[in-house]
């Protein structure tokens, strides 16, 4: 542990200037120290957007900034929660510059506005490109600077404006979590903002507004949600809470995803993704994402392919990576995706969890990895995963050759 008194701002909880979690927490296994903090009020339900305006006002808001996508803007799916805020005297101004992979520069924009119009409070409506621009807008609203200065584990000087998060897709798990996931533009890499301060105050996950969700979106963000679980119990940070959220967060994607993207209209596979989403992002947001997101971000940092994707074909190479230090965590994996052999060995049934995620990949259509990355790219997508602000959750310790070579091992497999 560190010797200096931990430093916290007014209403925050991480303590700032001290290394990433990973690298000072205390004990192995069972006996390591850990952290169980849930700053979000999350409220799960069909038509449950529809209280957006109670919560504003609870929040003290008269005048809010909704934050969407030009997508969700056209579907119509803002519209209802527009009139149910200006129905009761909140004034609302739209911002839809959010794009998939959100950038730096919009969120600097979006931070403008705000201090121009003077809102009060953020209402994210959209997957997680909508929720990561609105927690970005509200930290800069009140840290200023650009993004990237706040790249880190509780860096946040000053608690962002409070966000009220409504996903429209199941498998950002945003709505929960203290992780804003921007673009920097110039560097061509995408930056995790953690603050536990981050996390939205409210969250209405309603799963009538994923119906909409095109085919390929329910598949992307399914696997994003997916890729949640695996880091998180795979993470240097888990525990036997965040274990918990994970398994059952993993059983119910595994579950209902085919079912979501067969039969879009089917409205208990559209619950049980809109639940497994939750309950993964809560798993991560307990812990942090480990090698998954290091490499899947890489790739979208460089290419700007949809994250769930990158995270879809990242998890077989970390996790055949990982397998030495994981074999018992996957065991458990293959049980909650269904892939439990009686009789099988824990290492049996770890590879069993990995050809379970290979299995959905294929049956999703999930492009390949030789289809996402370039062959001359492989070192620099190696040096930008190693540099992930993630990375030292990673269980095992990988740098950038390490990297490269899961890249490398995922494009030859599918050539």
């Amino acid at each position: 542990m560190t010797d200096k008194p931990l430093q916290y701002d007014s209403g925050g909880t991480t303590p700032r200037n001290l290394p990433h979690p990973a690298l000072r927490r205390q004990g192995t296994g069972i006996a390591a120290d850990g952290e169980f903090y849930m700053p979000t009020r999350a409220l799960f339900g069909r038509g449950i957007a529809s209280q957006a305006a109670e919560h504003a006002l609870a929040l003290g808001a008269s005048s809010v900034l909704l934050v969407t996508d030009p997508g969700v803007r056209a579907t119509g799916l803002i519209a209802p929660v527009e009139t149910a805020l200006t129905s009761r005297g909140i004034d609302v101004t739209v911002f839809d510059r959010v794009e998939p992979n959100p950038k730096d520069e919009d969120c600097l924009a979006g931070a403008e506005l705000i201090r121009s119009g003077g809102q009060q409070l953020l209402v994210a409506v959209g997957g997680g490109s909508a929720i990561d621009t609105a927690k970005c807008i509200g930290l800069l609203l009140t840290n200023g600077g650009h993004p990237r200065d706040w790249e880190d584990f509780g860096a946040l000087r000053r608690d962002p404006l409070p966000t009220i998060a409504i996903p429209t897709t199941a498998g950002t798990g945003s709505e929960v979590s203290p992780s804003a996931v921007i673009t920097d533009t110039a560097r061509k890499k995408k930056m995790n903002l953690f603050d536990t301060r981050n996390c939205p105050r409210v969250a209405l996950v309603d799963p009538d507004l994923t119906l909409s969700c095109p085919a390929w979106v329910t598949a992307s963000s399914g696997m994003d949600a997916l890729s949640h679980a695996v880091d998180s119990l795979q993470c240097l940070l888990a525990t036997p809470a965040s274990d918990a959220l994970a398994l059952e967060g993993a059983r119910l994607v595994a579950r209902y995803i085919r079912r979501a993207v067969g039969a879009p209209a089917d409205i208990e596979a559209r619950c049980g993704m809109a639940q497994g989403s939750l309950t993964a992002g809560l798993a991560v947001g307990l812990t942090d994402v480990s090698g998954a997101h290091a490499l899947a971000e890489a790739m979208g940092g460089l290419y700007g392919h949809p994250h769930g994707f990158c995270c879809a074909v990242s998890m077989p190479a970390i996790m055949e990576y990982n397998l030495p230090m994981c074999a018992d965590k996957y065991a458990r994996l293959a049980v909650a995706l269904g892939a439990g052999l009686p009789g099988a060995s824990e290492v049996q049934l770890a590879q069993a969890a990995i050809g379970a995620i290979r299995d959905l990949n294929r049956d999703l259509d999930v492009p390949a990895m030789s289809t996402l990355v370039r062959a001359e790219d492989l070192d620099l997508l190696g040096e930008k995963a190693a540099q992930n602000t993630s990375t030292p959750s990673n269980p095992r310790i990988a740098g950038a050759a390490d990297y490269r070579e899961m890249f490398a091992r995922e494009i030859e497999r599918h050539r």
